[in-house]
């Protein structure tokens, strides 16, 4: 028996790696059959955060490229990717893994597993047009569980109160449709008070030196690093997450996965509230507690 399982990721930080921890664990499962939706803004965000290698040539446009080839780093899908290349700084000791020097070496079995060829379909909503017909199928029992995860509190929001003008949304109040689909969320804000997240690259123009010669200018072959009025600054949707910039920074400025606390308020809390008692959702504090519930449902279903 074939577990169909829907999987929607929107633009968030928090729970994105440890979503795509997650999804790595489900691909290795034979007997699940995974797609990836991507909203507009979840694709851009997995951009940053380094979820895809970049393209070849990269004279390519990224953006039109990863639509065609998704083209995954593989190391965003195994364990202790924060611990591995989390970077705070010139204050702390380096971290960062080239990638180029690891890529040379000899790949374990571990290693050789193909991410890309094991989903079964990557969906981008840039593609879906406005009528996003391929969430469509959902409402027909095609999928036995949809999650959005993480799910900010704009898709939390819509999907609490059935506004599906997003592929995400459209895709889970498909699912809701469904007698024998299960909709599981995962928001990023779910409780009132203090929450921890990673950032992706981030320069730090307070501490840049302003070099004449910006090695990190230089070692970004997409060009998001630019100089404007004297300024070192990221052009976010060049950014492709390569932390080349974060490596050859001779002062440490650019960081990559530094923790931040952000605070959640009554409203990002209510809305989760709300769809949590909402018929045919679950809502879960973690992608892992996710991971665990659908794990046990699938050996009920066995």
């Amino acid at each position: 028996m074939t577990i169909r399982i829907a999987w929607g990721i929107t633009g968030a930080g928090c729970w994105l790696i440890e979503s795509f921890e997650i999804l790595g664990k489900l691909l290795k499962n034979t007997k699940i059959s995974l797609d990836l939706f991507f909203s507009e803004a979840g694709r851009e965000v997995s951009q940053f955060y380094g979820v895809f290698k970049s393209p070849v040539p990269l004279e390519t446009p990224f953006v039109d490229k990863v639509r065609e080839i998704p083209n995954f780093n593989h190391e965003i899908f195994e364990k202790d990717f924060v611990k591995k290349f989390h970077w705070l700084g010139i204050n702390e000791s380096r971290k960062i893994i080239d990638y180029s020097i690891s890529n040379g070496q000899k790949t374990t079995k571990e290693d050789e597993f193909d991410y890309d060829e094991a989903f079964n379909d990557v969906i981008f909503e840039i593609d879906e047009g406005s009528s996003f017909p391929t969430s469509a199928r959902a409402a027909n029992n095609y999928y036995d569980f949809v999650v959005i995860g993480p799910a900010t509190g704009n898709t939390v929001a819509k999907i609490a109160n059935g506004i599906a003008d997003n592929l995400l949304a459209s895709l889970a109040i498909m699912g809701n449709k469904s007698s024998d689909t299960q909709v599981i969320v995962i928001p990023t804000d779910l409780k009132i008070g203090e929450s921890k997240s990673h950032l992706p690259i981030m320069l730090h123009s307070e501490t840049c030196k302003k070099c004449s010669e910006c090695s990190a200018l230089w070692a970004c072959k997409p060009g998001a690093i630019r100089r404007k009025r004297g300024k070192i600054r990221i052009n976010r949707l060049k950014c492709i997450g390569c932390l080349d910039c974060v490596k050859y920074c001779r002062h440490g400025v650019i960081t990559f996965l530094e923790e931040i606390t952000v605070n959640v308020r009554d409203r990002e809390e209510k809305a989760a509230k709300q769809l949590s008692e909402q018929e045919g959702f679950k809502v879960f504090e973690t992608p892992n507690e996710a991971y665990e519930y659908i794990c046990k449902a699938i050996k009920k279903m066995n």
